[in-house]
């Protein structure tokens, strides 16, 4: 009796299987850059969080200093004797081994006999995002100061750049929110937005907005819109008490 076996019930041949384990590499090593970027961001977003962990966790540490103490030169000192050595230019997170950088500003840095204190934390790690916190702590001996009457004005912010020839429209924007009024408003300073005018763009360019009112009562926040980048790069909120410079990397993780 002669029985006729159909290709099918012998399976795959050795070619098929070859070929397909080839098709299959060639699918997977083309992903890999997906699932390496994405990896990259997620470790990105725990950097940042960490950092801004870590720079509330300071600032309510120096709340709880005696205000003669809360100095810049006794903030950024690594000495053990000052805070219990809470304090200090570096900080390592348990279970990991590359340290942040935390740098401290007492505004003014070293007067005891003011009626309040601007203190900014900023943590970041080497070439990368910075992250920044501040508090203003009123001095118990101050009597009845308010901090209401500390508005300067006429301030300027610069903003400068790694590389300008990234930045896309809308370009730079700048956002002040009031909070001593409620509910709170939100506008948005002349100009609100700008471009580079030169062309070709160079790639050191700044940015300056003038006439700004600083102090407590106003929080400003900065976005720039960088074509190298998937979400606009936005600057933590801040306050203003001088002029200051910000500078944004409108390349992240690039050259």
């Amino acid at each position: 009796m002669h029985v006729q076996v159909s290709r099918d019930g012998r399976g795959f041949s050795m070619i098929e299987l070859l070929v397909t384990i080839v098709i299959a590499g060639i699918v997977f090593a083309a992903m890999i850059p997906f699932f390496a970027n994405a990896l990259k961001r997620t470790s990105e977003d725990q950097l940042r969080v960490d950092a801004t962990n870590i720079a509330q966790d300071r600032i309510e540490q120096v709340r709880l200093l005696d205000y003669a103490a809360i100095t810049q030169p006794n903030l950024n000192t690594a000495s053990t004797t000052f805070g219990d050595g809470r304090f200090g230019p570096t900080y390592t997170l348990v279970g990991q081994n590359r340290p942040y950088r935390i740098d401290y500003f007492v505004t003014p840095p070293d007067e005891t006999d003011v009626p309040q204190k601007l203190v900014t934390v900023r943590v970041y790690r080497a070439g990368s995002f910075v992250t920044t916190a501040d508090t203003v702590i009123q001095n118990p001996s101050a009597g009845e100061a308010r901090l209401s009457d500390q508005e300067p004005t006429d301030l300027t912010m610069t903003v400068y750049f790694d590389n300008y020839e990234y930045v896309t429209p809308p370009g730079v924007t700048i956002q002040r929110v009031q909070t001593n009024v409620t509910p709170n408003v939100t506008t948005t300073p002349t100009p609100a937005f700008q471009m580079p005018r030169a062309t070709p763009r160079p790639a050191k360019t700044e940015l300056t907005w003038y006439g700004l009112t600083g102090g407590p009562n106003y929080t400003y926040t900065i976005t720039c819109h960088s074509s190298q980048a998937k979400y606009a790069l936005v600057a933590p909120p801040f306050r203003m008490w001088t002029s200051g410079r910000l500078k944004f990397d409108t390349f992240p993780g690039g050259d």
